[in-house]
Formats: structure tokens, C-alpha cells, sequence
């Protein structure tokens, strides 16, 4: 179970991988109610995993505690025959969507990564830009430990898919999700992939066309239902979630944020959000909230489109 300790944060991990850094809050001399982060070693972070993370439902009706099953009731795909793509992106209390280094990894928390696999490993497919891929170093998708009955009972996979949305192709062929991964990742690429990244890349994945010169998010969102693959978790970046809104091609969005601040800008560039690029034409475009769930400070929020 989850538990804030007096003086203490949760312990930050790697979105996609291995833990980053855990952070203490200590108290500031001669002013006890004001409190800094001061980053902990990798060592000194908590050893649970988050499997054995818990959190607390508090909307649509305060349920309480809730284990990872109840998470993985919480985070069930609508019955559908469409493809729902469902956003899964966190950031701070005010809005950055990275941390200065770059990395969504350093600004989430347990119970983020808790949510954050059970979404994953309740999906047909995760999709992800090509910035993202190699920003955080993706790895091989594997079965996610406790979800293998409720994959089965709904006739899916062990595993989701991994989709890589890349117009130019210029992705590492031994990046260990191109290795590693049970199943050969998906490229959603333009019919204008230059041949020799197509020769490069055929051998390690499955290269799908989507679009002339460009990715058709309309069309690679249709290859992937077409290949049976309707629960798609997309993880961003920003420019692929905005390109995605902007589309109306996003359903859900599912939004974690962390009990941190960022500021205004990081070594004089501005802010990373969770969406860019993209212009929306009906913006601001209203939400509905879904569910909203806690653990120690960190909002988990499930808005749908419709």
C-alpha cells in the first residue's frame, strides 16, 4: 500500500523502464513550513514495485484503497468495436510534461507507474512518436504480471504491440524494442520513407504506409484496427497527442499529475506541455471527467472526448 510518510516523497521511476531518483523533502532552516527536494540515490529508493502499489478512487464515488486489481477495473477499455485511443501523459502541478533532463521518467511516482502499466497492459497496441521512442529509450513490451487472465478472457495477445509513428525513419535498429520485443514493433511511415531507411529498418519491424509524405494519423489509426488492434494507449509525445486532438482522433485522456513545480522555463527554453505542435481548431475543447484517483499528492484523471 501507498503511504506518505511525514517528510517524504514517493520514489520517482522511469515511465519506461528503471527507476531515476527518489526525492526527500527536508525543511529549510529557520523556516519549518517551508520544504525543498533534495534528489536521494538510486539505492535509497523504496524497493516495492509497482505491483504492490495501491491508491484511492475518489470519484465518480470514493471507493477507497484500491489494489492493482481494482486499478485494472478503473482503467477497463469501453466495450467497443471501434478503435478508442486512450492518452496516457503525465506532468507537474504546473503543467510540464518533462523534466529538465528531458525525461517523463523524472516527474513521475509509484503510483504513476502503477497506473501507468496497467493501462499498457490492458492495450492491444502503445503508440509513440519517434522523438519519444528515443528520448526515453524504449524498451521490449512484455506481459505485464497479473493482467495475463484478463488479456486472455478477452482474447488478446500476452502482450500489446509496440507502434512507432516516424516520417523520416531515423530510428537505431538495435534499440532493444527492435531486439527484444517478443513481437517485431509496428512503423507507421509514409509512402516517402527513403528506401535506405526502409532496407535498414524492414529486417527489425513491421513497416506499415500511412499517408504520402507525411504520416496520415487517420489512416495509421485505421491499420491498426484493420490488424485487430483497438485499445490503443498512446504515450506522445506531445506533438503526436496534439496531432492527434487536433485530428479528433483522441477519445480518452488520461492524465497523471505529480505534486511538483517546474517553473516557467528550463535553462531558458520554455516548458514542455503534454500537447504541442498542432493548432486545435475548436479550442479550448470541452471534456468529460471520467474518474478522478489519488495516491500521496498525485492526481490520476481519466477525461473522455464524448
Amino acid at each position: 500500500m501507498v503511504r506518505q510518510l511525514a517528510g517524504s516523497q514517493p520514489a520517482h521511476h522511469d515511465r519506461h523502464g528503471s527507476a531515476n531518483q527518489s526525492a526527500r523533502r527536508m525543511r529549510q532552516p529557520g523556516n519549518p513550513k517551508l520544504l525543498r527536494f533534495e534528489p536521494q540515490p538510486c539505492h535509497q529508493a523504496s524497493s516495492q514495485t509497482w505491483q504492490d502499489q495501491t491508491v484511492h478512487m475518489l470519484l465518480p464515488e470514493r471507493a477507497g484503497t484500491m489494489s492493482p486489481a481494482g486499478v485494472a477495473d478503473a482503467y477497463a477499455w469501453p466495450e467497443t468495436d471501434s478503435p478508442w485511443v486512450r492518452a496516457v501523459m503525465v506532468a507537474t502541478a504546473d503543467g510540464a510534461a518533462r523534466s529538465p533532463q528531458g525525461r517523463s521518467g523524472e516527474i513521475s511516482s509509484a503510483g504513476d507507474r502503477l497506473v501507468f502499466e496497467t493501462i499498457r497492459g490492458l492495450s492491444d497496441v502503445i503508440l509513440v512518436g519517434a522523438d519519444t521512442f528515443r528520448r526515453e529509450s524504449y524498451g521490449p513490451v512484455r506481459p505485464q504480471p497479473g493482467l495475463e487472465k484478463r488479456r486472455r478472457d478477452l482474447g488478446m495477445a500476452d502482450a500489446p504491440r509496440l507502434a512507432v509513428v516516424t516520417a523520416s525513419g531515423d530510428l537505431n535498429p538495435a534499440a532493444g524494442a527492435f531486439v527484444s520485443s517478443p513481437e517485431r514493433p509496428l512503423l507507421l511511415v509514409p509512402k516517402s520513407l527513403p528506401v535506405e531507411r526502409r532496407a535498414t529498418l524492414d529486417p527489425v519491424a513491421e513497416i506499415v504506409e500511412a499517408g504520402e509524405s507525411t504520416v496520415d494519423l487517420a489512416q495509421a489509426i485505421e491499420a491498426l484496427a484493420g490488424r485487430g488492434m483497438i485499445r490503443i494507449a498512446c504515450e506522445g509525445g506531445p506533438r503526436l497527442l496534439g496531432a492527434l486532438t487536433a485530428a479528433g482522433l483522441m477519445d480518452e485522456l488520461c492524465l497523471t499529475v505529480t505534486p511538483l513545480l517546474s517553473g516557467g522555463s528550463y535553462a531558458g527554453v520554455p516548458v514542455p506541455r503534454i500537447m504541442a505542435g498542432a493548432e486545435l481548431p475548436d479550442s479550448p475543447r470541452g471534456l468529460q471527467l471520467h474518474h478522478v484517483i489519488e495516491d500521496a499528492g498525485t492526481l490520476f484523471l481519466s477525461y473522455r472526448t464524448s
